[in-house]
């Protein structure tokens, strides 16, 4: 409790205004999700998606996919069309080894989780090479076992979640650290941080794909609540809308879930016939409030657009 009281008093003397409550879908508000695009296998390039795991797009509209199965990660345009390519399997500057995960700092750099080299690799936005850790830095070095989900902020942060490590963690922009959260010493640990996303309302959103769940931290990594229970079988993504609510995609079920920020489900989608998921993996969700999923066994990417109850 005195942990909560310090923290309340320092929010109240930097004299943060209490934020805006944001309006809550109810049930059925979401009458349906109208598909626009399917991306993928083919792409305009000579080799096709081969199990994509994550994407992320930035203000101009440009696409980033982490194409694991290729070891590469692959940039298109704002019209899905090929502009250039990364990787090959390999531990170079330009090599990949499963990239698993990517996100997009303010400036669309571009941070890829190479899950098989143990590391995190930094491109530009033209993905030339820039930096490469294997580690952070806090009292001594610690190396990434097994990296998983990352998410950037606007202000530079790094959101990272190691599943060898037994933890999530806050890093800034040169890879030191600020705090973990989800350590398997905490009353509710996380276990298998498959993705994170920081969401536009400063809190931090996990979805935990052994545990079934998605905690949701405030910007002190303290635990908030828990989304998904009794539903949720194994939470591969999570992105967060600032309209329609929270969503995520379940690999085991193929399908993609909308809940309430109270964490009340509202909505689900699996798709139907020639259109339905496999085992949606990626998630992304822009600014015009379209959705993006990765159907990673399908090798597509569905852009799909929230259809709600006027």
């Amino acid at each position: 409790m005195a942990k909560y009281l310090v923290l309340s008093a320092l929010i109240l003397g930097l004299g943060c205004a209490p934020q805006t409550p944001r309006p809550e879908l109810g049930a059925e508000a979401i009458l349906n999700l109208q598909v626009l695009e399917i991306l993928g296998p083919s792409i305009d390039n000579d080799r096709p998606l081969y199990l994509p795991h994550s994407l992320a797009i930035n203000r101009l509209k440009e696409f980033y996919i982490a194409d694991y199965g290729n070891d590469r990660v692959v940039k298109l345009d704002s019209n899905f069309s090929f502009v250039k390519e990364v990787g090959g399997f390999g531990t170079g500057e330009y090599a990949l080894n499963g990239p698993s995960d990517l996100a997009l700092d303010k400036i669309s750099n571009v941070y890829v989780i190479d899950s098989g080299n143990r590391r995190v690799t930094r491109y530009d936005r033209h993905l030339n090479f820039i930096s490469s850790d294997d580690s952070f830095s806090k009292d001594e070095e610690i190396k990434f076992i097994r990296p998983t989900g990352i998410d950037i902020s606007d202000r530079g942060d790094i959101f990272l979640g190691d599943e060898g490590l037994g933890a999530c963690y806050k890093l800034d922009q040169f890879f030191f650290y600020i705090y973990e959260f989800g350590s398997k010493s905490d009353i509710q640990p996380v276990y298998t941080p498959a993705d994170i996303a920081y969401g536009s309302d400063n809190k931090i959103y996990v979805a935990d794909s052994e545990y079934s769940r998605v905690f949701v931290y405030d910007d002190f990594g303290l635990l908030i609540q828990t989304i998904g229970e009794d539903i949720l079988q194994k939470p591969s993504a999570v992105a967060v809308s600032k309209t329609s609510g929270i969503w995520v995609t379940d690999e085991e079920t193929g399908v993609l879930h909308c809940f309430s920020y109270r964490g009340d489900e509202i909505f689900r989608w699996s798709g139907h016939g020639s259109q339905r998921l496999l085992a949606p993996t990626g998630l992304f969700v822009d600014s015009d409030d379209v959705i993006y999923i990765v159907d990673s066994t399908a090798s597509r990417i569905f852009v799909t657009r929230p259809i709600i109850r006027k």
